[in-house]
């Protein structure tokens, strides 16, 4: 709380001046700086907030861990700290585990928001976290494995990660562990010297996030298909979001509804330049083929499922139904 406070007083002191009296202002935060590709397009949202919603209501971005550790931004969110924060669901999974449904969704969030997906997540944000979902951009982007050395693999052709360690969170533990690979938990930033220490074979990362982690050189194969979606979402704070005029909730809205469009464009071709630099560094690209890629996309697919099933047994067969094709 002492953190939050600080954070508070942050925010007090950055307030801006010269607002029109009747406009809202909301302060953001996301889970990662603002250097990471993901964040720089939800920059983008915030700027047709700030552009469509003028006199109305504004976002002013405080930041990234660096104002709020992200794993404690769930907490600030819910106890309105900070009004809007952009980030992974599955940063917070401990307390809505359903966050788990976005990252095995067959479907865009183009085709979740037609199905009331979007809807029926937002129910669930606001009783678990006291938070609206006001966009999911996931772009349709998926995960990697990133290894140091072409994997073996098994006589049905997918992955056989027997004696590798590779870095690890919750998000990726049951699935390392089906293919073999022993989990070494640890923090995103700690992983450079991880490499550099010997201690880790490889990760999985996003298809347009990876450079960031800074550990390219480190790399020497990447393996497809890509499984899951990427679960970032902006939520606000559900309190705050009620209290706003209707013409702000509009706005709100709107906005988050374009930039869910606009990701599917901009993640597609922000992948393709990544993979573009990837190659160049000398990155092998190894695709596992149409049955066994198949076969390697289900195993992690059906592990969140299941895992969804034993830890929010209410409401995953529905998120299932919704977000799956």
């Amino acid at each position: 709380m002492k953190l939050f406070r600080i954070c508070f007083a942050a925010m007090v002191a950055l307030a801006p001046f010269g607002a029109s009296a009747d406009e809202v202002v909301l302060k953001s935060v996301s889970t990662w700086p603002s250097s990471y590709a993901v964040v720089k397009e939800y920059l983008r949202f915030v700027e047709r907030v700030n552009e469509t919603g003028k006199g109305v209501v504004r976002i002013d971005h405080i930041g990234g861990p660096e104002v709020v550790p992200a794993d404690q931004q769930d907490t600030a969110i819910r106890n309105g700290v900070f009004d809007i924060q952009f980030g992974a669901a599955s940063y917070y999974s401990g307390v809505v585990p359903e966050a788990d449904a976005l990252k095995s969704s067959e479907i865009s969030p183009i085709e979740a928001r037609k199905a009331g997906a979007i809807e029926l997540l937002s129910g669930i944000w606001r009783k678990k976290l006291n938070a609206e979902v006001l966009g999911w951009m996931s772009g349709g982007i998926g995960f990697y494995l990133y290894l140091t050395e072409a994997p073996k693999l098994t006589p049905e052709g997918v992955p056989d990660l027997r004696g590798l360690k590779l870095r690890s969170s919750s998000a990726y533990k049951d699935w390392f562990e089906a293919m073999g690979a022993t989990n070494v938990m640890m923090a995103l930033p700690e992983t450079f010297s991880a490499f550099e220490r010997g201690m880790v074979d490889g990760l999985a990362a996003t298809g347009i996030n990876f450079r960031d982690v800074g550990v390219t050189k480190f790399i020497k194969a990447r393996v497809s298909p890509a499984v899951w979606q990427i679960d970032t979402l902006i939520v606000m704070n559900a309190g705050k979001f009620d209290a706003l005029p209707e013409q702000a909730r509009k706005v709100l809205v709107a906005a988050a509804v374009e930039q869910e469009a606009r990701t599917m464009d901009a993640y597609r071709v922000q992948a393709d330049e990544e993979a573009a630099e990837i190659a160049k560094s000398g990155v092998q690209f190894i695709d596992l083929g149409p049955d066994a890629g198949a076969k390697y996309k289900a195993l992690a697919h059906e592990l969140v499922w299941e895992r969804l099933a034993r830890n929010a047994p209410d409401s995953a067969e529905a998120l299932r139904r919704a977000l799956s094709k």
